[in-house]
């Protein structure tokens, strides 16, 4: 007798298997404009594969494709990909489900975040439903194994029970004909003892078989059992084989219902407090500032003389012109965080203000009774310091890629402040100092324009901001306003 090559047995074995697997690739996220890293986009696309290993088990003849295989994602039966954009200040996520033979979408999601670390919770909870509709798709075709005979063909299901064991040249196998298709269809055999069969002959029929596929009907319980002439013994294999049969219809029944108790629990599941818009951010803010003074001569015009006595100076625009600083800010910000598009900022900083002008003068006295005027030509140095505590608040709004304008107003609270005076005539020098002096509260006004970036669940803000005063720094007529032009960084960490 001719013997079965293994291979064939094998693909007999495997060949149902391989015609009811499924198999999902899961494609690399996609963002704009370099909006996340090639790391972020890798981890969060493992997520996502990891979630659909959860979902789909592979005990039910489902295959979620490795990274590498994923790229070649035409031979896959469904297509997963995630598309990650901005939205104002947050992330917005666009997950779909698609066909791999005629592309039609099976199903979708979005969501949005704050942070990379939301996008990640919003995989979490919505790919249960999601992978969900893929177990609730109709059936894959089921193979079969007919038998012929002179009547019809009679489908015999692959079922766990074990094969009858029916040797070559034996009574003819005699079935009736089958209206319908199903699990529960009685498997007619010849009803020889299993002892006198040897596995070569069972072996060599099974070659002999056509292979057919065809779609699976639901279940009939009704199907009457098909009667078999009294003549032939095979009722008695089908009467042994019928309750086997029978029990592996209910072992699908009741794999379905499994997986539609899993739907209403994803559905209703609790939103995490993580996926929510922060409506408050905690950070620190430093800078480098721009200091000067306007509106101002210093007081040269206004120096005290006697009634016969005029007094006039020279070069005091060009001290105001000279006259600059450079200084620095520390503190901490807070920003309530009303919609993605308004916000509101203020700040509590520390802030040194410092420079220094110079200029040559000449100081022209005259008297009422003197026909001759006296001239004298003077070397003027000017410096002063300023240590003030500010408190801005700000409106900011934002547009598309991270950029935004803030203005509004500022109070400034003097702490501690020092002046010096330094001339030099032909007589020699002399050297004035004050410290104290100024207002207690100066009012400003700021504007400015900046741009953010998002570090996973933090940010990072770079800001040019101008602030004008609109009050004198100290109670004289003639005392300076100040300007300042600032170029600040701000860390959000809460």
């Amino acid at each position: 007798m001719k013997k079965t090559n293994p291979l064939s047995l094998a693909f007999l074995l495997l060949f149902p298997s391989l015609l009811l697997a499924k198999s999902v690739a899961v494609l690399e996220i996609q963002s704009s404009n370099d909006m996340l890293s090639s790391p972020e986009r890798l981890y969060l696309t493992d997520v996502l594969r990891d979630e659909a290993n959860r979902a789909l088990p592979s005990n039910q003849d489902w295959t979620v494709m490795s990274r590498e295989n994923a790229t070649g994602s035409a031979s896959a039966d469904y297509i997963v990909q995630a598309q990650i954009s901005k939205f104002g200040s947050s992330y917005v996520v666009s997950t779909e489900l698609h066909d791999g033979a005629n592309n039609n979408l099976v199903a979708s999601y979005t969501g949005k975040g704050a942070t990379l670390e939301d996008i990640e919770n919003i995989f979490k909870e919505q790919s249960p439903a999601f992978f969900q509709k893929l177990l609730e798709t109709p059936a894959a075709p089921q193979v079969l194994i007919p038998i012929a005979s002179s009547d019809g063909f009679v489908p015999v299901v692959e079922t766990p029970a074990p094969v009858a064991e029916v040797p070559v040249a034996e009574t003819p196998i005699a079935v009736a004909d089958t209206a319908a298709t199903t699990t529960e269809t009685p498997v007619a055999t010849a009803a020889v003892p299993a002892a006198d069969s040897t596995a070569e002959a069972q072996l060599q029929m099974i070659e002999t078989l056509p292979l057919v596929t065809e779609r699976q009907a639901q279940p009939d319980t009704t199907q009457p059992v098909a009667e078999v002439p009294a003549a032939a013994p095979v009722a008695d294999t089908t009467q042994k084989q019928q309750p086997q049969v029978a029990e592996a219809a209910p072992k699908a029944e009741k794999a379905e219902p499994k997986a539609e108790e899993k739907k209403p629990e994803a559905e209703k599941a609790p939103a995490k407090k993580g996926n929510q818009p922060k409506r408050f951010r905690g950070g620190i803010t430093a800078g480098i500032t721009y200091n000067d003074f306007y509106s101002t001569k210093f007081g040269l015009d206004d120096i005290d003389h006697g009634k016969d006595i005029s007094l006039s100076v020279s070069g005091a625009d060009d001290l105001l012109g000279s006259y600059w600083g450079v200084g620095f800010k520390l503190g901490m910000s807070g920003m309530f965080v009303i919609s993605p598009i308004f916000n509101l900022r203020s700040d509590l900083t520390l802030a040194l203000r410092q420079g220094t002008g110079k200029t040559n003068a000449s100081v022209i006295l005259s008297k009422k009774k003197a026909t001759q005027k006296e001239k004298s030509d003077l070397k003027i140095e000017y410096s002063s310091s300023q240590l003030n505590i500010d408190l801005p608040v700000l409106a900011r709004v934002s547009i598309p890629r991270g950029i935004y304008f803030e203005a509004g107003p500022m109070l400034s609270f003097n702490v501690y402040s020092s002046s010096e005076v330094k001339i030099t005539d032909v007589y020699g020098s002399e050297k004035f100092e004050e410290d104290g002096g100024l207002s207690a509260v100066e009012f400003d006004l700021v504007t400015g324009i900046g741009v953010s970036r998002n570090i996973g669940k933090s940010a990072l803000d770079f800001d040019l901001r101008f602030v004008f005063g609109m009050t004198r720094i100290s109670d004289a007529n003639d005392s300076p306003k100040t300007w300042q032009g600032q170029l600040n960084v701000t860390y959000w960490f809460l």
